[in-house]
């Protein structure tokens, strides 16, 4: 593991003590142990370690077969609520409303996630203006390209400006133009977040990241 310099001005913490998940007879993670610091933590590992999966713990789309996820060294066994109020997920795989357009789409996400509208609608036209896709807003997501989808999944995750960030691979499908512009606004939270994110180009954020390697699988 190489740790940088955190400046984050968060005072949040995530730990997890202990975590498996176990799917039949096989172990995905195993006794995963961490405290992650506010600032961006990258995962990093190869291929079928259980890097998803972890991230899917954390952002609560699955529970774990054993051991405990803490915000704020509070155990959220079977209350995730309290930890999903605080939290952006953008997963690698996911099945966007084909017949919403983008705009109705977010407006949702932010109804969901208890947000302002007016003030919800500011930002996420701000956030589409820095990934390039505010002109596309009023379009049928059915129409967006896949790196126009890579990036609205992004968006959603970011909007509110959530103190726990999930990232799965969200450069992925990106030209080198666009991923700067999504690895700069996730960079940006990081200063009052928790960012813990996979991607295939971690050297990219190495020198401004927590660059945690996952082992094999047990």
């Amino acid at each position: 593991m190489t740790a940088h310099i955190n400046t984050s001005h968060s005072t949040h913490k995530l730990d997890l003590r202990d975590v498996s998940k176990r799917y039949l007879r096989r172990t995905i993670v195993s006794d995963f142990s961490y405290r992650f610091a506010p600032g961006l933590t990258l995962l990093t590992g190869p291929s079928g370690v259980g890097k998803t999966t972890l991230l899917r713990l954390i952002a609560t789309a699955e529970r774990p077969s054993s051991g405990a996820i803490l915000w704020d060294s509070i155990p959220i066994g079977r209350r995730p609520q309290r930890l999903r109020a605080v939290l952006g997920y953008a997963p690698q795989v996911v099945t966007l409303p084909e017949d919403l357009t983008a705009r109705a789409f977010l407006a949702y996400v932010a109804a969901l996630k208890g947000l302002v509208s007016r003030a919800a609608e500011r930002q996420a036209l701000y956030l589409a203006e820095r990934l390039g896709v505010a002109d596309s807003l009023d379009l049928p997501i059915a129409g967006w390209s896949g790196g126009m989808r890579r990036r609205l999944v992004s968006l959603q995750a970011l909007l509110g400006a959530p103190k726990l960030l999930v990232f799965d691979e969200p450069t992925a499908e990106l030209d080198i133009e666009t991923a700067t512009r999504v690895e700069a606004l996730i960079l940006e939270r990081a200063a009052d977040a928790i960012v813990v994110m996979t991607t295939h180009l971690p050297e990219r954020l190495a020198g401004t990241a927590t660059t945690l390697r996952i082992g094999a699988l047990v």
